[in-house]
């Protein structure tokens, strides 16, 4: 089976082309330019010039379906809803945050993912793995760093876009029981989506109306409408 998946949770864009667990291509862009502009691109590039087959010869689509940027989850989401309309197979959301913590799978402590939610809050959930099987995840959250790492419950492995920002803070309050995975773990990366999709295939949907983004916290402009629903009038 070849899946797509599609990463465009945070300023990083990911696409990947994995087949049968295994990773086939992999190509990572960040840059502050939208995502819209470069993912079509990325993806067709991917398949043309290094893959060498069509689209018609995938056979699912899988993209990050939140948290993150409201924006760019709607553009990561649209894309492969699109190939999945066009090429009649099928498509599922995996958590960004499960694409962080199943690049640990193997550690011995809590997964703590994190990504930065700005306004001083990150999203987060705490992971539990056994011999590379994921054995408890909590509930996702959008939270206070300080509560973030009460979370963890103790000594933890942090990671993500949340770990960096608030590294400082993290340590203070892990009293040196904290660790960080390396730098090219802190991301949401589309292999891992993959990944999280092989484990159970039975996400996939037929209907791609059926993958909606989650974003857990509302987004700014639903927050300034409560706010002064008078200037919407």
């Amino acid at each position: 089976m070849k899946i797509i998946a599609v990463n465009t949770a945070e300023t990083s864009a990911s696409v990947a082309l994995v087949e049968d667990g295994m990773p086939v291509c992999e190509e990572l862009f960040s840059s502050r330019v939208t995502h819209s502009r470069v993912l079509m691109e990325m993806v067709e590039q991917m398949l043309s010039k290094r893959a060498r087959i069509s689209v018609a010869d995938v056979d699912g689509f899988v993209a990050a379906r939140g948290p993150g940027s409201f924006t760019g989850l709607r553009i990561g989401i649209s894309v492969v809803k699109g190939l999945a309309y066009a090429t009649s197979k099928p498509v599922a959301g995996i958590s960004s945050l499960d694409g962080i913590a199943w690049q640990m799978a193997w550690a011995e402590r809590p997964v703590l993912a994190m990504m930065d939610a700005k306004r001083g809050e990150v999203y987060c959930a705490r992971y539990r793995f056994f011999n590379g099987e994921l054995v408890e995840k909590t509930e996702e959250l959008c939270l206070s760093p300080e509560k973030a790492v009460a979370l963890a419950g103790g000594p933890a492995l942090f990671a993500g876009s949340g770990a960096l920002a608030y590294r400082e803070l993290i340590e203070d309050l892990g009293q040196g029981d904290a660790c960080f995975v390396p730098g090219f773990q802190n991301q949401v990366r589309a292999v891992a989506l993959a990944h999280a999709l092989f484990r159970d295939t039975e996400l996939l949907s037929d209907d791609p109306a059926s993958v909606l983004p989650v974003y857990i916290r509302r987004s700014d402009a639903e927050i300034n409408y409560e706010k002064h629903p008078d200037r919407f009038c």
